[in-house]
């Protein structure tokens, strides 16, 4: 009966949809609705979760370059399979940036982990996150000491900050490279948070103290910071902490989001990073959240003489999704959110021009199709899938069904820069449209949140864990159950399942349903989805551990007549 359920499905679905063949988005072609209106190329029931599955499969291919590294360690682009005088994934030159880099691919990496239990993916993590912590961090003795450097030259294995060039413009407008020495708060911020959830899945504690030392640069430089200077400035020398190359970034959720997991688990100066935190929410909410500067984010952008200049969408995208996820810090959280998802789609979801010179179209087949700043307008997947992502988020938490529809189409333009090996391309420019930030980093962990947030999307016919509120540490899907360990003993779980649980455990004690879960210590909620499967949500206090029975067990009983045949329990 299921599997005439999953063809009639099928059958129904290519009945709806139709082949533009004579359209090309990306490696595919276009695939549309009845309406006109774009589909994902992957014609299965959880393209999504192709997508991820596929371009992590190929990530972890990415072979060890002649120099002994893997080639994002020193190279923040590669070349792409068009090029006959280079192999696929060596290096291209450019200004390389480790440490957004590293703590994309471990945010991404961890939630991936959580819902594939492919550990692989963490192993790549390691990898490069003991390399930055002994070859690219400042000095011990220095102002900001112990901190990672944002830029890198490439081909160099040890980040010191990247040689400043002059490139095509004018000596004045120099920046395309942070300068050897000079590192980016903001990304000691995030790097900080990617060494601190890495130290709460493995336990080790070289990861905790890389991430207090960023904790503790971060609350022994903040400043009360006013309309034109941010609470850390944007590039700053690493030995003196006095030169100061751009005074503003927008980007504060970054350092806000690792004091606010150094206060959770009580690590390090916890008062003063209460204070910091506080000193660089109130200006994020005095400032960018009202004049709307959202400058300053990207590495290898020269510097302008104008610093409300250079727009870009991360900023705004990243302060509306902390909004969403944590209302309680904002009684305007509802108007302050909206405001950054208008705010980008008026500035990067429109017509626009390439950097190569060519238009492309905001709305393309009903999808938004989002650009990265003013110093780079075309249309990127990357940036693309965060708007889905966050738009997504928004229906979840506000139930706005046009904003569900408008992800879905941004989601579906965003899947064609995966080709069906998993390589996955960033632009249409073939030139410059291979990068592993906006490729891989940020590019896979947005459709782990989007389907996460729409638990429809995600696959029908497979269990998986969709979030957490705490790291999880260990996690096995087996076939009669799901293990998993959350390094909080407190917390929460959504997951989908294919079939209803036959019994949950929090350690030893067998947890019941409810239909009050909030007023509840500890149980669970249990609700069919559309499209198929079921959404179960957990709620644990005082323990980390939690056994899920998939399926009823059967086992060989003796009955009270002495026949030998199968129980159930």
């Amino acid at each position: 009966m299921f599997k005439h359920t999953i063809m009639v499905f099928f059958l129904l679905l290519a009945l709806s949809t139709y082949t533009v063949a004579s359209e090309k988005l990306f490696w595919h072609s276009v695939r549309l609705d009845r309406e006109g209106k774009l589909l994902a190329w992957p014609e299965t029931e959880a393209p999504y979760d192709e997508i991820i599955t596929r371009s992590w499969n190929t990530f972890k291919r990415i072979p060890v370059q002649p120099n002994g590294f893997r080639t994002y360690i020193t190279f923040p682009v590669f070349y792409g399979p068009g090029d006959p005088h280079h192999e696929l994934f060596s290096g291209r030159s450019w200004t390389h940036n480790p440490a957004s880099l590293f703590a994309m691919l471990t945010d991404g990496a961890l939630l991936y982990y959580a819902y594939s239990g492919d550990a692989a993916v963490l192993d790549r993590v390691r990898e490069m996150l003991d390399h930055h912590i002994v070859c690219g961090s400042t000095e011990l003795t220095d102002a900001w000491a112990g901190v990672p450097y944002a830029s890198a030259d490439a081909d160099d294995p040890n980040y010191r900050g990247a040689t400043d060039t002059r490139y095509q413009y004018d000596e004045k407008f120099l920046g395309r490279g942070d300068g050897v020495g000079f590192i980016e708060p903001d990304k000691v911020g995030e790097l900080g948070l990617a060494y601190l959830r890495f130290y709460e899945f493995s336990l080790e504690a070289k990861y905790l103290d890389a991430a207090r030392r960023c904790a503790d640069a971060l609350a022994r430089h903040v400043r009360e910071g006013d309309e034109s200077h941010s609470p850390w400035p944007f590039r700053v020398d690493a030995k003196t902490g006095t030169k100061v190359r751009e005074e503003y970034t927008a980007n504060t959720i970054g350092p806000i989001r690792l004091l606010d997991e150094m206060i959770r688990i009580g690590a390090g100066d916890t008062a003063a990073y209460k204070t910091t935190r506080k000193i660089a929410w109130d200006w994020l909410m005095q400032y960018p959240a009202q004049n709307n500067v959202w400058t300053q984010y990207f590495e290898d952008i020269y510097i302008y003489p104008d610093y409300r200049t250079n727009i870009n969408q991360y900023c705004p995208l990243e302060t509306a999704r902390y909004l969403l996820e944590h209302p309680e810090c904002d009684p305007d959280w509802r108007t302050h959110a909206k405001g950054m998802i208008d705010w980008v789609q008026a500035h990067f979801a429109q017509d626009s021009t390439t950097m190569a010179g060519l238009p492309e179209k905001g709305i393309q087949w009903g999808a938004e199709a989002i650009s990265e700043q003013i110093n780079d307008m075309d249309k990127m997947s990357s940036h693309t899938a965060r708007y889905a992502s966050v738009l997504a988020l928004w229906y979840e938490k506000t139930g706005d069904k046009d904003a569900k529809e408008r992800a879905f189409r941004s989601f579906n333009w965003a899947s064609y820069s995966c080709d069906a090996e998993g390589l996955v391309k960033t632009s249409l420019d073939e030139g410059t449209g291979y990068w592993f930030s906006d490729g891989y980093g940020d590019y896979m962990r947005h459709f782990s949140r989007g389907m996460a947030s729409v638990p429809e999307w995600a696959p029908v016919t497979e269990n998986h864990l969709l979030r957490s509120s705490s790291l999880v540490r260990f996690i096995k899907y087996e076939p009669t159950r799901i293990v998993y360990t959350t390094f909080h003993a407190d917390g929460e779980e959504l997951l989908k399942l294919r079939h209803p649980p036959r019994c949950i455990f929090a350690g030893q004690k067998q947890l019941e349903p409810s239909p009050k879960l909030p007023d509840q210590q500890t149980g669970y909620t249990l609700e069919p989805v559309n499209g198929g499967g079921y959404l179960l949500r957990i709620i644990r206090k005082n323990d980390p551990s939690i056994t899920i029975c998939t399926v009823r067990f059967y086992f060989r009983c003796l009955t009270l007549s002495g026949a030998n045949r199968l129980c159930r329990l």
